[in-house]
């Protein structure tokens, strides 16, 4: 259990990246929040996100089912609660990033609001006096994009492992294939 809320801190502070802060002594000094109307792309880009994959670039075992079985693919290792992370990105630009609230009794089940813009395959999110910038790598058809972040992550056996992680992101609904029109 303790490994399990190591991973998912760990991804979210992944997936959150690097933090710009402003100073704690004067809330007035925050970063303001993204307004204006949308691009064509940005609009495009609305809904709803949700985590499908994380590939390491080393091996780790993070199951604890007494093989040692180091992969890459963290996302089939993890529980569901644990790939249970969602952006809803609105048309108003606002924001909700949800971790466990789709799953049953996921221990740690929490969101974060804010406001996003997109530029080019820059993805800024400000939440919390905060403005995170992370840079995108969108699919042919735009309907997933990939993030990548060096994270440390602790194996079954309690060793640490640094490598870096692709955390994939999909549109809900890209999935699905288009209806056949008649003719």
């Amino acid at each position: 259990m303790k490994n399990q809320k190591l991973i998912a801190t760990t991804l979210f502070v992944a997936l959150m990246g690097v933090f710009v802060s402003c100073t704690d002594d004067d809330s007035d000094n925050c970063v303001p929040d993204y307004t204006g109307a949308l691009s064509e792309a940005e609009t495009a880009f609305v809904g709803e996100w949700r985590l499908s994959a994380i590939e390491a670039d080393e091996e780790v075992d993070l199951t604890d089912d007494d093989e040692d079985n180091p992969s890459t693919d963290i996302f089939a290792q993890q529980t569901a609660c644990q790939n249970d992370q969602v952006y809803e990105y609105n048309s108003d630009r606002t924001f909700t990033y949800s971790a466990g609230q789709n799953e049953e009794d996921c221990e740690g089940a929490g969101s974060i609001a804010g406001t996003w813009k997109l530029g080019g395959d820059t993805l800024g999110l400000v939440y919390n006096c905060f403005e995170d910038i992370l840079a995108l790598d969108f699919d042919a058809q735009r309907t997933s994009y990939t993030i990548d972040s060096n994270v440390r992550i602790e194996d079954v056996d309690g060793k640490v492992i640094q490598t870096q992680i692709t955390l994939t992101y999909t549109k809900a609904g890209a999935e699905e294939p288009a209806p056949e029109e008649e003719n």
